[in-house]
């Protein structure tokens, strides 16, 4: 199976950050605060009794399947590297395992005036860099200055766009004024590519003429659990506990990711016990096949990624609203779900947004399945052509495509199919003439807000709305969300634009996939950021 690489590596959002007023207090000393009115529960453990029994290594050895980023939390903007980022970084807040809630890292709490535009930070005390140096608001405001400073280096840096000034009135308070109230604030505050706190000494050290670019790309000033004691680019990293952590000390003292981009060598090095962990990369029956060996087992994390087939409005058969809507009940999408990733994997999508991001009663996208509607419209049709692209960084896209393909075929349609790189996707929108008809893809939002999704996907400006699908009532009405003031009026505007959106038949979802874990027996207590793939947290783990 391929390397999965994801759309993560070169999200941007459009325009200025998202505006909307949302206060919250977050309760200190390590209780989390409700953002939304769902949320996921804990993990899943495939491997019970043996699993518990065995021993595991205090040295974790795992691989990536492709080289990461450069290491810098404020260039730093793909998938692959998460968990090293997530390691040796913290920011002010973080969600907590397996939810949309909010819960505290480096600021015990936090509060937020009423008209949204000031966020008051109480630092934890007791905190030290990497370096030695102890952690103030000094830090946290060099941080996140240093993030916008960095321009349009810094993808993630819309983030802060829309922040005004920063006070730090004393050495444990961090203070942030925003020109508007944004939102998606917190969330950004949250999201594993969100501002992280960095030792000002270190940065000061190593200025140079780049803002310390060039010492991050193989060094970190964070605070987290691990310090990159080894980073060799397009080799292998290490990664080693930190004694003087303010928090507990991980179980897992080492972790070191050679780079491995083929699956087949990962799991022939799992089998030998030269790897402990695979994080991602394992089809349907790789994964069954360690379902039931007492020597693995098999963690299943809700995430939000969402399969989907993109529609495109403005060429070929489907610029007609009545093809489009009967496509939408020509696909089997329980048969995919099954299929392609197995019902354990994934399950039936019925919303146009990641689960956990709205209520399930909102923006609901569940079309009856009727194949039927397609045939009968497409008799009349002079051309029958399709052509079904597919994103090749994931072989599941392939097998999902090459289903679609079938009950087109059968409704009576010269449907194809061809794989398409992400580079070659991405610049889509440069070259509608190269645009397939049809587009099967996997995305994951930068977090767990609705407009992370829905502004970037399927708004007409959006950067990776690839096909081009343009709903301007959808676009006001997430605009609308956007400067509500109440969470019902946020919830009830993007619930909107999910109804207009799946009216239009531009993005039929599919499913909503887990992120898969298949690791030795004998680790326990795992957790894993609901919101960004790959970010088991390696400090959480014990060892049996």
């Amino acid at each position: 199976m391929r390397p999965q690489r994801l759309i993560a590596m070169t999200k941007r959002m459009v325009g200025p950050a998202v505006v909307l007023a949302l206060s919250a207090t977050l309760v200190a000393g390590g209780c989390s605060a409700s953002k939304t009115a769902s949320s996921s529960t804990g993990t899943s453990n495939a491997q019970s009794g043996s699993a518990a029994t065995a021993k595991a290594p205090a040295t974790l050895n795992m691989a990536f399947n492709a080289d990461m980023q450069v290491p810098d939390p404020d260039i730093f903007y793909e998938v692959e590297g998460n968990a090293v980022m997530t390691s040796a970084y913290e920011g002010l807040i973080r969600y907590a395992p397996n939810a949309t809630d909010f819960e505290p890292s480096l600021a015990e709490s936090y509060s937020a005036s009423a008209d949204g535009l000031t966020y008051t930070f109480k630092l934890r005390s007791g905190v030290t860099f990497h370096d030695g140096t102890a952690m103030t608001s000094n830090d946290a405001k060099a941080s996140f200055t240093r993030r916008s400073a960095l321009g349009s280096v810094s993808a993630p840096g819309y983030m802060l766009a829309d922040v005004a000034g920063y006070d730090t009135p004393d050495p444990t308070t961090f203070v942030i004024h925003l020109k508007e109230p944004v939102s998606a604030f917190l969330d950004y505050l949250a999201s594993p590519y969100g501002p992280k706190v960095l030792s000002s000494a270190t940065l000061t050290a190593h200025a140079g003429s780049d803002l310390a670019q060039s010492w991050l790309k193989n060094h970190d000033a964070g605070t987290g659990p691990y310090t990159m004691s080894e980073f060799t680019q397009g080799d292998h990293y290490t990664l080693t506990a930190v004694p003087n952590y303010w928090g507990t000390k991980p179980a897992v003292t080492t972790v070191h990711i050679a780079i491995l981009p083929d699956i087949t060598t990962q799991q022939l090095e799992l089998t030998n016990g030269q790897l402990q962990l695979i994080m991602h990369g394992l089809s349907k029956n790789d994964i069954a096949s360690y379902e039931h060996n007492p020597k693995f087992q098999v963690q299943r994390f809700p995430a939000n990624f969402k399969s989907m087939l993109m529609v495109n409005q403005n060429k070929g058969i489907f610029k007609s609203q009545e093809l489009r809507t009967a496509l939408q009940s020509a696909i089997n999408r329980q048969q995919i779900v099954s299929s392609v990733y197995g019902d354990a994997n994934a399950q039936l999508s019925t919303q146009t947004y990641p689960t956990t991001e709205l209520p399930g009663n909102l923006a609901v996208d569940s079309p009856k399945f009727d194949p039927a509607l397609l045939a009968s419209a497409a008799k009349s049709l002079a051309n029958k052509k399709v052509d079904i692209g597919y994103t090749s960084d994931d072989a599941r896209n392939q097998l999902a495509a090459e289903l679609i393909q079938t009950e087109l075929q059968a409704a009576g349609l010269d449907a194809t199919t061809r794989g398409i790189t992400l580079a070659t996707t991405f610049d889509l929108p440069n070259h509608p003439d190269q645009a397939p008809d049809l587009l099967m893809t996997v995305q994951n939002p930068d977090a767990s807000h609705p407009d992370n999704w829905a502004r970037i996907f399927q708004n007409t400006k959006g950067s990776l709305n690839w096909l081009q699908c343009s709903v301007p009532a959808a676009d006001t009405e997430m605009d609308l969300g956007l400067h509500a003031t109440t969470i019902n009026d946020v919830q009830a505007h993007y619930g909107k634009a999910g109804d207009l959106l799946q009216k239009a038949a531009c993005f039929d979802n599919i499913a909503d996939v887990k992120e898969i874990v298949v690791a030795q027996a004998g680790y326990t207590g795992w957790s894993h950021q609901l919101s960004g793939l790959f970010t088991v947290r390696f400090a959480s783990l014990k060892l049996n």
